[in-house]
């Protein structure tokens, strides 16, 4: 089949979950002989273009990039608010530039799919029906509007509270108005699809939850002896990363130490800001890294692995590769959502400072269960997030609409 894909960001290097669920999708076509085309923005914030291709990929895919302003320009942003229906974290994303681009790669090209990338592309239909006949696949990576709920309900501050219910409810609106006006979806999870037909989604519609190809985590060793290292990983400029990763800092981590003064934490993620850098920095025992070359390298070190998570949607890509690695995991109801765990079977979760930390000291306790553990979460991985397997159920989903 000839494809386009179309995202915000490109995959590679893949720094956070959403680039790494495009890339491992990307390689599965690939390795499945595909026909690829793929086409991106590059950003402020994701600054990557085709020049960061993998050279493994260099002569299998055509890669294209076209740079997209995403600053945020505090005018825009006002007269967005008071003046219009569109949320502004959707509106950067329109660019001229881009759509122009994509207008002639239409021209040019036949696809028998084009699989757009996330939400905030789903504006971009009406100029695909134009110039194209191919079969339109929505990926939904999460449901945004879930998360800024969440946010907005975990959120003291009374301004900030207000405008995160606003931008929940501007995004419920938006993806509402694009409903259905694709061939076919793709939720990342079971909860998502519900919520999906919950809100009237009437297309074709499979769960494909991110693959991995296992066989290069399964050849790291599952780590029994850095049981008081206990590790942190996500990228730090997404909020419920950084509002779990405070949490977990400043309520829950001295009732760690307070049984283990030995242990450590170690934190890794892009893009830091100040005042969450500022609590890493004063709170006793951390390490932080910022951003790993290798995420797999920095997970083999650690036998825990850490993921507090409040609010968010779609599924942890960070907690796949941590079950993937053999890590003992501890996370939250939130965190787990789309991920078929086993309480203290295959991880942890917990969802109370008490419980998060009793969590942790059980493990640091009894280090004869991280290895159990850390097999049983492979075995989850292997039975439901093989990208082989999960790429032959896409392939078949692409030929029920085309």
């Amino acid at each position: 089949m000839r494809i386009l894909i179309i995202a915000n960001k490109f995959p590679y290097p893949s720094h956070d979950g959403g680039a790494l669920a495009t890339a491992s999708m990307l390689e599965g076509l690939v390795n499945a002989e595909q026909d690829i085309y793929l086409y991106t923005m590059t950003t402020p914030k994701h600054p990557a273009n085709e020049n960061n291709l993998p050279e493994r990929l260099m002569n299998k895919i055509t890669a294209e990039t076209c740079y997209v302003d995403t600053n945020i320009d505090a005018k825009d942003m006002i007269v967005n608010f008071l003046f219009k229906r569109t949320p502004y974290i959707a509106e950067r994303f329109y660019s001229d530039t881009f759509n122009n681009r994509l207008l002639q790669i239409l021209e040019n090209n036949k696809f028998d799919i084009i699989q757009l990338e996330g939400l905030y592309l789903l504006h971009l239909i009406p100029l695909i029906r134009e110039y194209s006949s191919a079969k339109i696949v929505y990926r939904a990576h999460n449901i945004e509007h879930y998360i800024w709920k969440r946010k907005a309900k975990n959120e003291i501050n009374p301004i900030k509270k207000f405008y995160f219910y606003n931008l929940s409810k501007r995004l419920q609106h938006y993806l509402k108005k694009h409903l259905n006006t694709y061939d076919g979806i793709i939720s990342i999870s079971e909860p998502d699809f519900r919520i999906h037909k919950w809100i009237g989604q009437q297309k074709p519609e499979i769960v494909l939850p991110v693959g991995l190809d296992l066989s290069d985590y399964f050849s790291y060793p599952i780590t029994t002896n850095a049981i008081e290292q206990i590790a942190f990983i996500g990228g730090l400029d997404w909020l419920p990363n950084q509002e779990g990763l405070e949490w977990f800092l400043t309520k829950v981590w001295n009732k760690i130490l307070y049984y283990h003064p030995k242990a450590e934490l170690h934190i890794a993620g892009r893009n830091c800001n100040v005042n969450l850098e500022k609590i890493i920095s004063s709170t006793k025992n951390t390490k932080f890294y910022g951003e790993v070359t290798s995420s797999k390298d920095f997970l083999s070190a650690h036998s825990i692995l850490i993921v507090p998570l409040f609010s968010g949607s779609g599924i942890r890509v960070k907690i796949i590769e941590g079950m993937a690695m053999g890590k003992a995991i501890v996370t939250t109801s939130i965190g787990a959502e789309g991920i078929p765990i086993e309480n203290k079977k295959n991880a942890i979760i917990a969802d109370t400072v008490e419980d998060f930390a009793d969590a942790i000291n059980l493990l640091i306790n009894n280090p004869d269960m991280i290895y159990p553990m850390g097999n049983n979460a492979r075995d989850l991985v292997k039975r439901y997030f093989s990208l082989e397997k999960l790429t032959k159920d896409l392939l078949n989903f692409y030929k029920t609409l085309v």
